[in-house]
């Protein structure tokens, strides 16, 4: 691979998924090799208790982990869509706080922005995976999970409802049709089971235990990838309305009324 950079219509269109292009100060970035210690993540979720919301560890660990997908989102956008790639190692990695519509809503900030242009896509695409997952995703879930005993499984489908949201939503939308064969073959390759290694030590591959047929839902109007784990949004100031639109107790609960 070639040292690169992102150009400035890359960085705006990774600027949707959080991603930072201009430093914010010191006070509002957390480094992720903090993020990634059990201890120095006790800290932080101490410190941004009114931010986040709630001062339940576990909807706090949650929450977390469901800002934290955007980081892969980042990462295999860049790599699927821009084919470069991208250091996102923890020590190249900040969290930056920030708030939307009254919302913790964080992005990231890289100390060294720089990509690598992909010339062997195969052996590449085993790289970025390896790095944004297991190298930097399972350490998180890892510490979540003795802060406040989050199961890997509810971190992993946080996780993987942002991985199939942007590969889903991306290939549709007519700008990047150029490079909608990649998306869909990485995307593929993405949940096989047989890269179940590139997450951590897992035998099944995290993300693909979570992909299913979409349902319809009466009380939604739509179809949905209904969740198999609650995220715990409805603990988050504001309680009821924060629900995820796919939140298993009330699509799965009122199955027999609102899905077909």
């Amino acid at each position: 691979m070639i040292r690169a950079t992102l150009s400035e219509q890359e960085e705006k269109q990774l600027g949707v998924f959080r991603f930072f292009s201009e430093r914010p100060g010191d006070r509002e970035l957390t480094p992720a090799k903090q993020l990634i210690d059990s201890d120095g993540l006790a800290q932080f979720l101490h410190e941004y208790t009114d931010q986040i919301g709630t001062d339940d560890k576990i909807a706090q660990s949650s929450l977390l982990v469901k800002r934290y997908a955007f980081l892969a989102v980042i990462s295999l956008c860049t790599f699927s869509v821009f084919n470069k790639k991208l250091n996102v190692s923890p020590d190249n990695i900040f969290l930056a706080n920030g708030e939307k519509n009254g919302l913790w809503m964080p992005g990231f900030y890289f100390e060294d922005p720089a990509a690598e242009d992909v010339n062997d896509r195969e052996a590449a695409r085993e790289e970025v995976a390896a790095e944004v997952f297991r190298n930097h995703l399972f350490p998180l879930i890892n510490a979540v999970k003795q802060v406040s005993n989050l199961s890997h499984l509810i971190s992993w489908e946080n996780i993987a409802v942002y991985i199939f949201w942007v590969y889903e939503g991306l290939v549709e939308q007519e700008e990047f049709q150029h490079a909608r064969g990649r998306m869909e073959e990485d995307f593929q390759w993405l949940l096989q089971d047989r890269n179940a290694w590139l997450f951590g030590p897992y035998q099944r591959n995290p993300l693909a235990r979570f992909y299913r047929d979409k349902q319809y839902v009466a009380e939604q109007g739509s179809e949905l990838r209904v969740r198999k784990t609650c995220c715990f949004s409805y603990k988050l100031r504001g309680g009821e309305r924060n629900r995820c639109t796919t939140c298993p107790q009330t699509c799965n609960v009122k199955q027999p009324k609102g899905v077909r």
